[in-house]
């Protein structure tokens, strides 16, 4: 991309140059066409015009931060050749009109008016003492060229300057531009580790709620069977472990829980309450308040899963007698609510902020609802699970 006074800036520029070499080979022209002092006259021209190609050697040279000594010298040396093309013929005078170009271009503003006014004073001084037939228009002619002269070389100037400008803005916009692309990457590696983090949560509350929970059903019902009937018990640890394998996989493949298959929230319950009760001989029963309004399925799952870790909670701490499991609909939410008459604890003790409650939690709070536990020492426990029903 390049600003768009680019093309104007370097027809401004070329033209500049071809204008210094037309009117110095105009002054050689008259200069050989007349006779007088040809070959100095000559050898000075093209000296000037070797010195003036090696401006671009001096450009070369120029320091980037903006010192243009170099530049100074150039022009210096410019000026005073042309001085003497000026003392040896008058043919020479007209050079001037691309020196004072030169001079807004190389010096400040105030340098290079004061250098054209030099300039202009040396080109009337050169005409009138080589005896111009014309004197008015050799005053007129120099004035007019450097009042024109300037004028265009302050536009270049502003055209210059409006292109430094532009191309300094447009360095800024591809650094933002730059810096853009890279917040992005780096947003884009966060949300991927974000992911990450909430799918090992996600992975690490299922196996919580269904395969350690069952697991620790199986070391119950064995201690139970050392101490009763292992037969009975071996059923029921077979039954544990077949629906613990159920679970692992769907874990595995991230479908919803086995116990749901089929089957809605409500039957979901009974058969976990059903299982507490044949394998604890706690009282557990489901009630349903309410008329059942659709919710999406993970609010199903959600909901079973606090369920089912608050039952397993009753069956491992609580030395409970009776648990009931509470499902109510209402217009903007569904609630959950599962109280047992056990031993209770404290909340703000380390097992109330235990891995399995603060999954819940997590649980929950993914889908904007929230978790209420309530309880205390030999005042059993209740616990409420809230979500929103969408609009």
């Amino acid at each position: 991309m390049q600003p768009t006074s680019a093309p104007m800036l370097r027809v401004m520029t070329v033209g500049a140059h071809a204008l210094f070499v037309l009117l110095l080979g105009l002054g050689v022209a008259r200069v050989v066409a007349d006779g007088s002092s040809p070959v100095v006259t000559t050898a000075v021209a093209v000296a000037l015009l070797g010195w003036y190609g090696s401006g671009m050697w001096f450009a070369r040279k120029a320091d980037p931060t903006g010192d243009s000594s170099w530049g100074r010298f150039w022009l210096a040396i410019l000026v005073a050749g042309w001085l003497l093309l000026v003392a040896l013929d008058p043919s020479f005078v007209w050079v001037a009109f691309p020196l004072y170009f030169l001079c807004f271009h190389l010096l400040s503003t105030r340098a290079a008016l004061a250098a054209t006014v030099g300039i202009t004073a040396a080109a009337i001084g050169g005409s009138l003492w080589h005896g111009a037939s014309n004197p008015v228009a050799s005053v007129l002619g120099p004035i007019f060229g450097a009042a024109a002269s300037a004028g265009m070389a302050l536009v270049y100037q502003q055209l210059l300057e409006n292109a430094r400008q532009r191309g300094k803005l447009y360095e800024e916009l591809s650094i933002a531009h730059n810096e853009l692309l890279s917040a992005q990457d780096e947003l884009a590696a966060l949300q991927r580790e974000a992911g990450a983090a909430e799918e090992r949560a996600r992975l690490a509350r299922d196996i919580h709620d269904t395969l350690a929970q069952g697991f620790s059903s199986i070391v119950l019902l064995a201690r139970a069977g050392q101490r009763g009937d292992p037969v009975a018990v071996l059923g029921q640890i077979e039954e544990t472990a077949s629906g613990g394998l159920d679970e692992a996989r769907r874990v595995v493949g991230a479908l919803t829980p086995a116990v749901m298959d089929g089957a809605s929230l409500v039957s979901a319950l009974d058969r976990v309450t059903a299982q507490l009760r044949d394998h604890t001989g706690i009282d557990a029963t489901v009630v349903v308040d309410g008329a059942p309004v659709p919710v999406p399925m993970e609010y199903d799952v959600a909901l079973l899963r606090v369920a089912q870790g608050a039952l397993a909670n009753v069956r491992l701490h609580s030395a409970a007698e009776r648990v009931r499991v509470t499902l109510s609909y209402a217009e903007d939410e569904v609630r959950l609510d599962v109280v047992d008459d056990g031993v209770g604890f404290d909340p703000d003790a380390p097992r109330g902020r235990s891995f399995g409650i603060r999954s819940m939690r997590e649980r929950l709070d993914s889908l904007g609802g929230s978790l209420v536990v309530e309880s205390a020492p030999g005042d059993g426990t209740a616990l409420a699970a809230t979500l929103p029903v969408p609009s």
